[in-house]
């Protein structure tokens, strides 16, 4: 693509990598330019990346007419504060998901989006997954039939490596734990198959991770179309991807290896889908067309900025996935009573109008 949209960079760690990586195997978008506080750091991501240029302050990058947008990496807590911040200075916005660690936070995000007309996205990537578009399309032609029952987990060993100079130790900083980081992707995927969750019952406990955040969480999930879900999600096992539905034609059952997740462009050679219809017992694979979904995400959001493409996860979308969190911690500290949706993001809603 002649004239690639320009974007910029914000917290240069690791995930700012994995999206760099992304952005440069298409042709769509251009990594122009990046900040972190840190010198160091910008110089070396630059030379990594083929960067031109870099600002020494977030505002020397946001005034910087030829950046059109940018892509936030930074922690989740600070969020809000730097997206409204590039969201006011006219630029589009790009953020690793979740939108914010707070619904609170998320609905001020919301309503800056709107206040300001900016192109927003945010980066639930896995629903890019091929098993899960391919899930969409069984679903869509009626392949599947009515789906009664979702069964999904990811997990991972990260709880057992965190230590009190990570971010994510903390319980105010990352709440939730391993559901906020990893078992939002699940809530935002299921939404996306199966439409919105009504209510949560839920379970969450710190088993073996010294951190203050829970490893082990256990979620129910009701939809507003009546069938049930489970995500699972720890910080305390090597790494899990799954998603299995159950409809009254056939099952569709997806396993994907996360050691590969960081190269979206492969994940594919090490996923796999298979279905079993209704009065049969084999299961058969089912062909998956490759996808990548750091690379298609970040093109969309290009294309979107230059009001040729729409972006598919905005503030909506994002505040219900993250609505789940909030249920799920919600639930668990009642012991297990379900937890309604809308009644979480209301309450959001009304403390952030109040403050």
């Amino acid at each position: 693509m002649e004239n690639r949209v320009r974007l910029a960079s914000v917290g240069l760690g690791r995930w700012a990598r994995v999206l760099a990586r992304g952005a440069q195997r298409g042709d769509t978008v251009e990594l122009y330019s990046c900040f972190s506080r840190n010198e160091e750091r910008r110089r070396a991501f630059c030379d990594e990346y083929g960067i031109p240029r870099s600002a020494a302050t977030y505002e020397e990058l946001l005034a910087d007419p030829e950046v059109e947008g940018v892509i936030i990496t930074t922690p989740n807590d600070t969020h809000r504060d730097v997206i409204i911040q590039a969201l006011e200075a006219g630029k589009a916005v790009y953020t690793d998901k979740p939108i914010a660690h707070s619904l609170e936070h998320a609905s001020e995000i919301a309503a800056a989006v709107r206040a300001t007309g900016q192109v927003f996205a945010v980066g639930h990537s896995s629903r890019r997954l091929s098993g899960h578009r391919e899930m969409r399309r069984w679903i869509d032609s009626g392949q599947i039939g009515e789906i009664s029952l979702a069964e999904a987990n990811f997990s991972n060993e990260r709880g057992l490596e965190l230590t009190p100079d990570t971010w994510r130790f903390y319980a105010d900083k990352s709440p939730g734990g391993a559901f906020i980081q990893l078992g939002v992707h699940h809530a935002d995927t299921l939404q996306y198959l199966l439409g919105p969750v009504k209510q949560v019952t839920a379970h969450a406990r710190r088993l073996f991770t010294k951190a203050e955040v829970p490893d082990a969480v256990m979620a129910i999930l009701e939809f507003e179309s009546g069938a049930l879900g489970y995500i699972g999600t720890g910080w305390a096992s090597p790494g899990v991807y799954s998603m299995n539905l159950l409809g009254t034609k056939a099952n569709l059952m997806y396993d994907l290896d996360f050691t590969h997740w960081d190269e979206s462009h492969l994940a594919d050679d090490y996923s796999s889908l298979r279905s079993q219809f209704y009065g049969e017992s084999e299961r058969q694979t089912v062909d998956l067309q490759r996808t990548d979904m750091f690379r298609e995400q970040l093109e969309e959001f290009g294309l979107a900025i230059r009001g040729q493409a729409a972006v598919e996860v905005g503030p909506e979308e994002a505040v219900r996935a993250l609505a789940v969190v909030r249920a799920v911690l919600e639930s668990s500290a009642r012991n297990g009573a379900a937890v309604s949706i809308d009644e979480v993001i209301a309450n959001a809603d009304t403390r952030q109008t109040v403050a």
